[in-house]
């Protein structure tokens, strides 16, 4: 099957550029002015942007946190992703306490098998590090589980890694060309926060429990680390001015790349003082003053813009009994309006919005995720993952989740219209409607542990 995608402004080394993109197979076959190139299916993109398929780099679905049971499926989650242009979902496998992580990476694989729309892959987070774990975790490495996640937060719920631990794996394992992802928290000024003075019935309290300096100290800790041993660093979910700062200021010293999330540009601490304001509940908090991080990450701070697609349902959200915000689970939807919202950051200039998208959904993340060889560009050879966007459709409401959570972004709206959503080149979506809604046709990554080394 050949497809001629025509008459588009198609994202390509950083500029935008009148060509044709050709597709055969799963494939893209040639990018450039095809006049003459025949296909089976033509895609008039007449006004519309060709970019790469995006990548939400950072979520969490069908999995349990705590006593809840997130509201996402991978069939869900990668279904209203697809329809907004996510072609491929990084999600996380956690090892359990008393379980191996081996165990629980086959477990998410039997849970995804056959039933996502987009393409999947995973970030390991181990919780033990006997050396029979480091070896483990090597050879996963090497067969394509390339990117470990760690917590400088989280004692209670044993995910907790220590500046010292944190030390010893980029000593032990950043030899091997993988990127560790860190949640950047330091859990000692946590701790020393004075609850006993707090009123835990207000959602804005949530800011003084987990204030800013942790963000802020923990990434400097961290990236000092990250330097010192040169390991590969990606911090996630930075929503802090100072902590993107001193990222910036030291990304030239080192293999060092940081996201940030819609969240965190759009929204600010005055949505946790409303009476509902603990369905806005996360981690980091949403925080104050956001013009100079916005005017920041305007500026292209972060490598990354993704979404910490966190959905619990409406229910779980709401089960609190109003006397301690602690008991509400942390985490907010973001995925399907991931390239809505990262659209915003760059509203009044469409062709720079456009741009970004080809390079902080696409390129980048599909670097980090040592999938940049197959995906994240429209380049011959790679995966024919394409959207062809219109960015003056009809305006619509965001819709972050297909489950049943609270949307993130009520009120916002967006004229983004998917025309063409290919997924290794099979036309998946139309005029933003899945073409083929029973038939899933998304790919796991990775390769099943059973097939590798392991001993």
């Amino acid at each position: 099957m050949k497809t001629l995608v025509r008459n588009g402004r198609v994202a390509l080394d950083g500029k935008l550029q009148a060509l044709d993109v050709l597709v055969e197979g799963e494939r893209i076959a040639a990018v450039g002015s095809l006049g003459a190139a025949s296909a089976d299916r033509v895609v008039d993109a007449q006004g519309c942007y060709v970019l790469p398929g995006f990548i939400d780099f950072h979520t969490h679905v069908d999995d349990q946190i705590g006593p809840y049971y997130l509201a996402d499926t991978y069939e869900s989650a990668t279904r209203v992703g697809l329809e907004n242009g996510i072609t491929t979902l990084c999600t996380f496998v956690t090892q359990e306490p008393g379980d191996t992580l081996l165990r629980g990476l086959e477990r998410a694989r039997a849970k995804a098998e056959g039933r996502t729309h987009a393409d999947v892959l995973w970030h390991l987070t181990p919780t033990t590090f006997s050396p029979g774990d480091l070896a483990t975790l090597r050879v996963l490495q090497a067969g394509g589980y390339c990117t470990l996640k760690l917590y400088t937060t989280y004692k209670a719920a044993g995910i907790f890694a220590s500046y010292d631990l944190i030390e010893q794996l980029f000593q032990s394992l950043g030899d091997l060309g993988g990127c560790f992802l860190v949640h950047c928290e330091d859990d000692e000024l946590i701790a020393a926060v004075d609850a006993r003075g707090l009123d835990l019935s207000k959602a804005f309290t949530h800011t003084l429990l987990r204030p800013e300096a942790a963000e802020v100290v923990a990434i400097q800790r961290v990236v000092d680390l990250a330097l010192k041993h040169r390991a590969s660093l990606h911090v996630v979910h930075v929503s802090t001015l100072a902590g993107a700062q001193y990222l910036q200021a030291n990304r030239a010293k080192g293999d060092l790349s940081f996201e940030t999330c819609p969240q965190y540009l759009f929204l600010d601490e005055s949505w946790l003082a409303r009476p509902d304001g603990h369905r806005w509940l996360c981690s980091p908090p949403l925080r104050g003053n956001r013009a100079p991080f916005l005017e920041l990450m305007r500026q292209g701070a972060a490598d990354v813009l993704a979404t910490d697609h966190c959905p619990f349902c409406a229910a779980h959200k709401d089960a609190w009994d109003g006397t301690d915000l602690r008991q509400v689970p942390n985490g907010m939807p973001g995925l399907g309006s991931l390239p809505h919202t990262a659209w915003k950051l760059w509203e009044g200039d469409p062709d720079r919005a456009a741009l970004g998208l080809a390079t902080q959904l696409s390129l980048n993340p599909a670097r980090r995720a040592g999938v940049g060889d197959r995906k994240g560009a429209l380049r011959p050879g790679l995966d024919a993952d394409l959207v062809v966007l219109d960015p003056n459709g009809p305006a619509r409401p965001l819709r972050s989740s297909a489950s049943d959570a609270f949307e993130s972004f009520p009120g916002f709206t967006s004229t983004l219209a998917f025309r063409e959503v290919l997924l290794r080149g099979e036309s998946r979506v139309r005029e933003g409607q899945l073409t083929q809604p029973q038939t899933p046709g998304g790919r796991l990554l990775q390769p099943s542990p059973a097939s590798l080394a392991l001993s």
